[in-house]
């Protein structure tokens, strides 16, 4: 058996995270021929045999996904209650902050537990760089004073077969995909704005085919099998998808494997919307997609790889009235959604065409130098 790597992925039921994890995959049997790949669950605690199967690996990859959070460890990478007991390096690969605000001075002070801080002073310690999917995030570590970090962009931008090759614009549009956003399960204003977005989009495709994606699961006993505590969050996509039963408009869920979401969006001409990992692979497959960022996982996709981003609201309240208010009021609504959303996107589209697709170019452009960057640090892990 070859050497190899031990991948620590959070892939359960989103269709973007089993995406990161197909396209990393890919990249290291690329790159990194030499080197086999171990694949582990990363809410998983680390039994003896895991452990043991880590410790003789080359290295600890934590890969992908928002795992940038206050409770990184043990709440996203369980990982041991001593990391002292990892005996080999560990790094990140395409990891991501997450920030529903999501301006670059919440960069300054990002909130990480004393856990969280454990665990990248163990990354840091193990003299690898680390891999972030955007610059907001390492802007987030830099002010930590972690500074060993390369924004490599999240892998699933890198369809080897497409480095290098310009965006097409199709002549026609057969057929347009929506994918939805999430932030209409805590809020009613975003959910009022979303269903105004897709009547609005709907009739401006009139002439394509136009299609709501879901990319979590509607089918409640399989997405609770996974997600124990997400009976709201599952209810609230399954009374959106009875929403657009009612009003005659077509949709899909492809939550589950990479190979939906690539199976899916192979076949689509156009993307518009949420889903920051819909936006990702139509722009890894030189295909035209408008990203509504609903969050800062999406704010910070323009200042990584530029292309077409739409702001999702003009405002989320972030004072501790609006937090407090927030947790004792189901009903209160912490967004002001931008509901020029459907405008904005016809005009953008339409300068595109009239460019020849100079955002669109650019982006691809952009999408090629990062790959450069990821190259340089997946030849260098051990």
């Amino acid at each position: 058996m070859k050497d190899y790597y031990v991948i620590l992925t959070g892939s359960k039921n989103n269709a973007g995270d089993f995406l990161i994890k197909y396209r990393a995959k890919k990249l290291f049997a690329a790159l990194r021929p030499d080197r086999n790949i171990v694949d582990l669950d990363a809410w998983k605690p680390f039994d003896q045999a895991s452990l043991d199967l880590v410790n003789n690996s080359k290295a600890l990859i934590l890969l992908g996904g928002p795992a940038l959070q206050a409770h990184m460890y043990p709440g996203i990478y369980a990982l041991t209650a001593n990391l002292d007991d990892i005996k080999v390096p560990v790094t990140t690969m395409g990891i991501g902050w997450k920030s529903i605000s999501g301006n670059w001075e919440d960069t300054y002070d990002y909130p990480l537990s004393a856990s969280a801080m454990q665990l990248l002073r163990k990354v840091e310690s193990s003299g690898l760089p680390m891999s972030v999917r955007d610059f907001h995030t390492l802007n987030a570590l830099a002010f930590k004073g972690i500074d060993n970090v390369l924004m490599t962009g999240c892998p699933a931008y890198y369809d080897l077969d497409y480095i290098g090759k310009p965006v097409q614009l199709p002549e026609t549009l057969h057929k347009v995909a929506f994918s939805l956003g999430v932030s209409f399960i805590e809020s009613p204003s975003m959910d009022r704005e979303m269903k105004a977005q897709i009547l609005q989009l709907k009739d401006y495709f009139k002439d394509a085919e136009f299609e709501v994606v879901f990319h979590h699961g509607l089918n409640s006993e399989v997405f609770l099998n996974v997600h124990k505590d997400g009976q709201e969050h599952n209810e609230r996509h399954r009374q959106f998808a009875q929403w657009l039963q009612e009003k005659n408009i077509p949709y899909v869920d492809i939550s589950g494997s990479a190979e939906n979401l690539i199976n899916y969006y192979s076949k689509v001409d156009l993307h518009v919307g949420y889903r920051v990992h819909a936006h990702i692979f139509m722009s890894s497959v030189a295909k035209p997609s408008v990203l509504v960022a609903e969050d800062g996982r999406g704010k910070a996709v323009e200042k990584t790889v530029g292309g077409l981003v739409v702001s999702g609201f003009e405002r989320y309240k972030v004072d501790i009235v609006a937090k407090l208010l927030g947790r004792l009021l189901p009903t209160y609504d912490r967004y002001r959604p931008n509901e020029s959303i459907a405008k904005d996107i016809e005009v953008s589209l339409r300068y595109e065409n009239l460019s020849g697709g100079q955002r669109l170019r650019g982006s691809r452009l952009m999408i090629d130098r990062n790959y450069e960057v990821m190259k340089s640090f997946v030849v260098r892990l051990p």
